[in-house]
């Protein structure tokens, strides 16, 4: 009998294969995924915990995101930096991110444009750059002047770059809450559609421009932020 049961319970050759191959697929990849970064070191459990970055109250709409693969050569503001865009669900259950029809060939026919941008956590605003012009879709104006805000945690010691916002409402040395509106999705600078793109690192603001001297961090949108903190603030 107890023969039977250990033969029960010892695992046949396939089943440790497929054991083997289940652990493999199941072990972190976004560390291979962002090639250069310190393994034992890295900014996957290094992150910035920021406010959802754009107002989206209308039903159907989502957030979405991307995050830029990690290049040392781009300064600290681009080597981790994600993308943020509107886009609304249709009722075949897909995301665009203009309105069918439009091609998204005009800044207006994007669902983010000049939706209201918000303050990622609370923080002294140490540098605004107001844009210059504006980009019409599907091309991009290096010399054009990018709508930039950067924000300051000096508790945690880190920095938050928002870039590609228009109508910024705050000015440098003032103080934001967590979710405050501080202006509106532009389409500027080196931008070729409306959206805001968000740096962080953990260390001085004045290394915005900088490739090295602190650490990139990776931008984690806390989604809960109104419920574990309140709602925005009035301004």
């Amino acid at each position: 009998m107890d023969r039977l049961v250990m033969d029960r319970l010892s695992p046949c050759p396939a089943a440790v294969f497929v054991l083997i191959l289940a652990s493999l697929m199941l072990a972190p990849t976004e560390a291979r995924a962002q090639r250069g970064l310190d393994l034992e070191n890295n900014t996957l459990t290094q992150s910035a915990p920021v406010h959802p970055p754009i107002d989206v109250p209308a039903r159907r709409m989502d957030l979405s995101t991307r995050e830029h693969t990690y290049r040392p050569p781009l300064r600290l503001v681009d080597q981790l930096a994600r993308d943020f865009t509107v886009m609304k669900v249709g009722d075949d259950g897909i995301g665009r991110a203009y309105k069918p029809g439009t091609a998204g060939k005009e800044n207006e026919d994007w669902y983010g444009w000049r939706e209201d941008v918000l303050a990622p956590f609370e923080s002294k605003v140490v540098q605004v750059a107001r844009p210059d012009s504006t980009n019409k879709p599907g091309s991009m104006n290096r010399d054009g002047k990018t709508g930039l805000i950067v924000f300051e945690d000096e508790e945690d010691g880190i920095t938050v770059g928002y870039a590609h916002v228009r109508e910024i409402e705050v000015e440098e040395g003032d103080t934001v809450g967590r979710g405050d509106v501080v202006g509106k999705v532009g389409n500027n600078g080196t931008s070729r559609a409306p959206h805001v793109h968000i740096g962080a690192w953990a260390g001085e603001p004045n290394l915005l421009g900088a490739e090295t001297g602190a650490e990139p961090l990776q931008v984690q949108v806390d989604l809960y932020a109104s419920e574990r903190f309140g709602k925005q603030t009035e301004k």
